[in-house]
């Protein structure tokens, strides 16, 4: 019996996917609202696993190798196909390239194929590359767009309320099975160079015009998930454990050759400055009551004196002028704290009571 194959897993559906959160949120089309629910559901796992690929397998495998003496059965086309061996043998190539399922290696591939008369001069095999990026940015792009459209303290899209809504509801659950982390880990472990040295050797790679098509796409990747964790300390603040993984991530962070800091990173030193930010409680905004509730600088005495060890501790991270920055920051945030009237919440009061700022802070 053939085996069942769905057309562009890995690719086709995630391009859609991007299309509806872009229309929704940034072409405001009202219409979509609906279609935006649905696909917020039906790809839930891609964002919860995000950039994980589908696991291979043995009997995948054999399905694969099968497909060219028994066929198989392919989304939109009536009964099984035979595919060629060097086909085959490149979805195998593929599988290892990426560390994917060997189904979803040979649908990569058979997308490429789809998409050559787009991409003159380059092989399905370059296409295919191509197109495994590009899923990952659509997935990227959508849960950076879904995050900048939340309620929050900082800014607004001027969305209608059921769709801030929805986007609240769903990327609250993101956070909530470790989002944070997850983000981190990818930034640190994607990187153009570890990426070209892989293709390179499997010859993933075609001429000048691929290479940095594929490297931009990495690039964007990596911009593009560093910006959805900016967005979220903008709006809402970062939970204890997360606050203290995103320092222990800037505290290994280099700089470029010209002594600046990537764009990814400065995305990430923003993320940490807005946890630390506390200027809005002087604004007077309507809903300031509701924020200071939801601020664990004010509301959890733990996260207070986890941050300050951490920020503090005498061990100097890779930058140190990037650590002084983040200590003053701090102690702003705790001078402003300091000074709230009684009763403004514990971790305040244990502003008053436990933590004395740093020494030669400047901030008096």
């Amino acid at each position: 019996m053939a085996a069942s194959l769905l057309l562009n897993l890995l690719w086709g559906p995630l391009k859609e996917l991007w299309e509806t959160v872009d229309g929704a949120i940034l072409r405001r089309q009202s219409e979509t609202v609906h279609l935006l629910d649905l696909q917020l559901k039906k790809h839930k796992p891609h964002f919860l696993s995000l950039f994980k690929n589908p696991p291979k397998s043995a009997e995948q495998r054999e399905k694969v190798r099968k497909a060219s003496t028994e066929g198989i059965a392919i989304q939109g086309q009536q009964g099984s196909r035979l595919l060629p061996e060097q086909l085959l043998t490149e979805a195998f190539i593929l599988s290892d390239l990426f560390d994917i399922g060997e189904l979803a290696a040979l649908e990569l591939l058979l997308a490429g194929e789809q998409q050559q008369p787009h991409f003159p001069g380059l092989t399905r095999g370059l296409v295919a590359v191509l197109l495994y990026w590009d899923g990952k940015l659509c997935v990227a792009n959508s849960l950076r767009t879904l995050i900048q459209s939340r309620h929050g303290k900082t800014f607004t899209l001027d969305l209608s309320e059921e769709l801030v809504a929805l986007t609240t509801r769903f990327t609250d659950e993101l956070m909530s099975q470790g989002l944070t982390k997850r983000i981190l880990t990818l930034v640190s472990d994607i990187s153009v160079t570890r990426e070209f040295e892989r293709l390179q050797k499997e010859r993933g790679l075609g001429n000048e015009k691929h290479r940095k098509e594929v490297s931009d796409l990495i690039r964007e990747c990596r911009q593009a998930l560093a910006d959805s964790l900016f967005s979220w300390t903008c709006q809402s603040p970062l939970t204890r454990d997360d606050t203290l993984a995103l320092i222990g991530h800037l505290e290994t962070v280099t700089a470029q050759a010209d002594g600046s800091l990537d764009s990814v990173s400065l995305a990430l030193v923003m993320a940490l400055l807005y946890c630390l930010d506390v200027s809005f409680i002087e604004q007077g905004t309507e809903d300031r009551e509701d924020l200071l509730h939801a601020l664990p600088l004010l509301t959890e005495r733990q996260y207070v004196s986890a941050v300050h060890s951490r920020l503090m501790d005498s061990q100097p991270w890779k930058l140190p002028g990037l650590q002084a920055v983040c200590r003053l920051a701090w102690a702003l945030a705790l001078r402003v704290l300091s000074q709230l009237p009684q009763g403004s919440g514990e971790a305040a009061a244990g502003v008053r009571g436990q933590v004395r700022l740093p020494q030669g802070s400047g901030v008096r």
